[in-house]
């Protein structure tokens, strides 16, 4: 199969709102490319300089992401290139110009391996690719995942807020709904804290696919099934204890009730994948359908929010 890699030349200070764009997009495997950051994170596609100044500080950084090559790229492309006008407009410092390669899944996937390493994740979780050994804690709870082009390694802020609020809310037993799953990554975590039935969809055939893969490497056929399509599908009754949507603001605003409607009265929702400057707005429109804030997560410029249908 055939990719396409989209590439953002940004001010090094505006690389969060760039990756927020390739990821509100859809795109898979966002990467950063800065030749002067300083950074410990083993995904990140960074030179690491061990305190060493910094010889141009604001020479551009490029964002990468990856959507396959179908009928629905043009129309992923116009979106990008609209929410690029949208942060020129608001005077941030985004080149226009979208740079587009074509790559195949070989090809990704030999480059994804050089950044996906290893990574603990809250208290227990333990994220690791399927090609690297582990020698961790009997407490450790692991979770081994090629995500391929799908959305969900474990380096992303949203996918660790997601996993962190996840070893505190999810109790042995429940029923839960995964909707956006990406590579599966998060329902598995939920099956490793104890939950006893997973559905887990997305539109995306190749996440689907992924997702899958992920769930027999981990042996959890048993708990976890996937399947393609939205959450507007899947069936209502009986009512989940915990739905899950790491996807991004747009779906989750229009998709809010049905996320009320999918929950028993005290279950729970954990929805991510929101830029801060839109966690108002969501956070409205999950109100709006019943549902209650409890808690909100935060790491960089990303939020996980965390919410209750009352009984």
């Amino acid at each position: 199969m055939k990719w396409a890699e989209i590439e953002l030349e940004v001010h090094p200070s505006f690389t969060e709102a760039a990756e927020a764009v390739l990821t509100e997009a859809g795109c898979a495997g966002v990467v950063v490319h800065d030749p002067n950051a300083v950074s410990s994170d083993p995904f990140a596609d960074w030179i690491v300089r061990d305190q060493e100044p910094r010889p141009q500080p604001d020479a551009p950084a490029a964002v990468r992401g990856y959507l396959p090559v179908d009928d629905r790229l043009e129309a992923a492309l116009e979106d990008i290139q609209h929410r690029l006008t949208l942060l020129r407009e608001a005077d941030l410092d985004v080149n226009e110009e979208i740079t587009l390669r074509t790559v195949d899944d070989a090809a990704w996937a030999d480059a994804w391996k050089t950044y996906f390493k290893p990574q603990r994740i809250g208290q227990h979780f333990v994220v690791k690719p399927t090609w690297e050994a582990w020698e961790g804690q009997p407490e450790d709870r692991i979770i081994e995942i090629d995500p391929g082009m799908a959305f969900g390694s474990g380096s992303h802020p949203t996918t660790r807020l997601c996993l962190t609020v996840l070893e505190e809310v999810v109790q042995p037993g429940q029923r839960i709904l995964d909707w956006g799953t990406g590579s599966g990554i998060l329902a598995i975590g939920a099956a490793r804290l104890g939950a006893a039935e997973i559905t887990a969809v997305d539109l995306d055939p190749v996440a689907v696919k992924v997702t899958r893969e992920n769930i027999a490497q981990n042996r959890l056929e048993a708990v976890i099934q996937a399947a393609e399509g939205s959450i507007e599908a899947v069936a209502a009754e009986p009512p989940y204890d915990l739905v899950i949507a790491n996807i991004v603001a747009d779906p989750i605003i229009a998709g809010a009730p049905e996320i009320y409607r999918h929950l028993r009265p005290g279950g729970q929702a954990v929805v991510s994948g929101i830029i801060d400057r839109r966690e108002a707005e969501v956070t409205a429109a999950l109100e709006a359908a019943g549902l209650r804030l409890q808690d909100v997560a935060r790491e960089e410029d990303w939020r996980a929010l965390l919410l209750e249908r009352p009984e």
